[in-house]
């Protein structure tokens, strides 16, 4: 399971600024630069949870704004295979924002096998 600790970790070795609100547990947000862009890429990550009022799964999300200072790219795990219905419009930015949450996802991914191997009984 994807903790705020374990995430946070993870985009610091990628080498991502962090910023965690102790606080309100609310969630977790980090930003990433991209080369010859003035917005950084938005990172937020709220952790699963059961509750009377209902369950929340988990959520990683992308949030990238655009130079028109309007237009906003959002990529979740979530909608990871949906179909791009205007695939010409910030194509090379879609490209670079699904490159960046597939690059946390292979890192995601090799610390869940690396605790696996460590901890088989799991």
């Amino acid at each position: 399971m994807l903790t705020y600790t374990l995430l946070e970790k993870i985009l610091i070795k990628l080498g991502y600024a962090v910023e965690f609100n102790l606080r309100y547990h609310a969630k977790l947000t980090a930003f990433i630069p991209v080369d010859g862009y003035d917005s950084d890429i938005e990172l937020e990550f709220r952790e699963g949870y059961s509750s009377e009022l209902g369950d929340r799964e988990a959520l990683l999300q992308l949030e990238w704004l655009m130079a028109d200072c309007e237009s906003c790219l959002v990529l979740d795990s979530n909608s990871l295979d949906d179909v791009d219905e205007v695939p010409h419009v910030f194509s090379t930015e879609k490209l670079i924002l699904r490159k960046v949450f597939d690059q946390i996802l292979q890192e995601i991914a090799k610390v869940s096998d690396n605790t696996l191997i460590s901890n088989p009984n799991q």
